[in-house]
């Protein structure tokens, strides 16, 4: 499965992680849609969704995609990687977020992983904070041999 598809899919359907963005947020994030997670992009059009009142809300990318490890040379595993970006509030906001995005997707089989980043910044163009995860999983192929 594609990366940020999965993600998507584990933290679109967690109940505490949409529960804690609601309380945030004040109410569900509405607009037609589940929850103010995104793949890609936020959509601009038919309305911006990206506005200080909306927040928090999320973006997933994928970063990477390849060959980690060879064996017989031959491909045995594959490494995919996402950044999330997500905006909020507060650091106190930021900080529960991380810690429900770290379980939900580490239960999920991505590890955390970055080295030498800010990890959160003031967005001036909505006067929100920014925050930048990085994740990442490994998928082991099957040896054709063994079978």
């Amino acid at each position: 499965m594609i990366a940020e598809t999965y993600a998507y899919k584990l933290l679109s359907n967690d109940a505490e992680l949409s529960k804690l963005l609601d309380s945030f947020r004040g109410a569900p994030f509405g607009n037609g849609f589940k929850q103010g997670i995104f793949t890609y992009d936020i959509p601009e059009k038919p309305t911006d969704l990206k506005k200080a009142n909306l927040a928090p809300f999320m973006r997933i990318n994928g970063t990477f995609e390849g060959p980690k490890n060879y064996a017989d040379d031959g491909v045995i595993c594959i490494e995919k990687r996402i950044v999330i970006n997500f905006w909020c509030k507060t650091a106190s906001q930021s900080e529960k977020i991380v810690e429900r995005l770290d379980k939900v997707l580490t239960d999920g089989g991505f590890e955390w992983y970055t080295a030498n980043e800010n990890p959160r910044y003031k967005d001036s163009d909505i006067d929100l904070l920014m925050n930048v995860r990085k994740y990442r999983y490994f998928i082991w192929l099957e040896n054709k041999e063994e079978k």
